[in-house]
């Protein structure tokens, strides 16, 4: 994984003091306003999955403790899906797109969560990416299969394109998995002419540097926003639970696609956000996803960022 600190690089376009405090309920919320901009978490909806789908190699009593912490008492775990709108300068930038309305009948929220917001969908200046798994990725289109946001720059890292635009990305899916392939090529067609690529450790904008969080999928990246008061990590799906990645980091979730790699990426990551104490936005933490990691004994601890 890759963070290293760029400072003299940034320093001329760092983002301006943002601070994460109370945010409301609803379909969108909002950091404080902060120079320059701000940063939002909209609602794409929830994904609810059946608990025994989840984790489903903890050990029973494991998994009660799972339950009890997780607040889960019907069988079904209810997903946050938190997207992020960054709002910097002339500048309007969406990381991820949400599944739309192809994917589960719970999500596909995103386009009316700005509309209520008095957001204007065709005012997105760049679209980044962090990875391809439906509920980041399908979103893009609309109901007739064309670009939501056909005037958007859209970003992705060069790992992840190689791999779900490969033949490779559909022999490997799990059963039952092969519509992620499928539906990740299909919206690739779509967006040739104006992807970008890029590696860990690149600007990929300005005050915005792409970090290598490869695991969860093969290209899996976070963005690191470098601003005066402190950095911000939009971690996409390389943290997804507020106590099981964070206090098992080693524990498999079945989206990960590479299981090895994705516990190692977790366990550097914690270690990083906590001893530098970079705030933390997530697509799956609780609504809206923003808080930090404190180091807690040999684990870590999650902290929203209205406690």
């Amino acid at each position: 994984m890759t963070m290293r600190s760029t400072r003299r690089q940034f320093a001329a376009s760092a983002v301006a003091a943002m601070t994460l405090a109370t945010l409301p309920t609803g379909l969108v919320a909002s950091s404080p306003p902060f120079a320059g901009g701000k940063l939002h978490s909209f609602s794409d909806g929830s994904m609810n999955l059946p608990i025994d789908s989840v984790f489903y190699d903890i050990f029973d009593d494991d998994r009660q403790k799972f339950l009890k912490a997780a607040q889960v008492s019907d069988g079904i775990w209810r997903r946050p899906v938190n997207v992020n709108l960054l709002e910097i300068g002339e500048r309007k930038i969406l990381f991820d797109v949400g599944s739309g309305l192809n994917f589960l009948p719970t999500l596909g929220e995103l386009p009316a969560a700005l509309d209520a917001a008095d957001v204007d969908i065709g005012a997105i200046t760049d679209v980044v990416f962090t990875h391809a798994h439906p509920d980041h990725i399908w979103g893009i289109l609309d109901d007739f299969d064309d670009l939501l946001m056909p005037d958007a720059a859209y970003h992705i890292s060069q790992a992840e394109w190689n791999f779900w635009d490969s033949d490779d990305a559909l022999t490997v899916m799990i059963p039952g998995r092969e519509s992620f392939a499928v539906g990740a090529k299909s919206r690739f067609d779509k967006l040739r002419d104006q992807i970008s690529f890029f590696q860990g450790g690149d600007e990929i904008l300005s005050g915005i540097e792409a970090v290598d969080t490869a695991g969860h999928t093969p290209g899996h990246a976070s963005f690191l926003i470098h601003n005066s008061a402190g950095p911000v990590l939009i971690a996409g799906d390389a943290l997804t639970h507020p106590v099981i990645s964070l206090q098992h980091p080693e524990w498999h979730d079945p989206a990960d696609m590479d299981r090895g790699k994705a516990a190692l990426t977790r366990k550097r990551l914690l270690d990083r956000l906590a001893s530098d104490k970079i705030g933390l936005a997530a697509t799956h933490l609780p609504a809206p996803g923003f808080g930090r990691v404190e180091a807690n004994q040999s684990v870590w601890r999650y902290i929203a960022a209205d406690s």
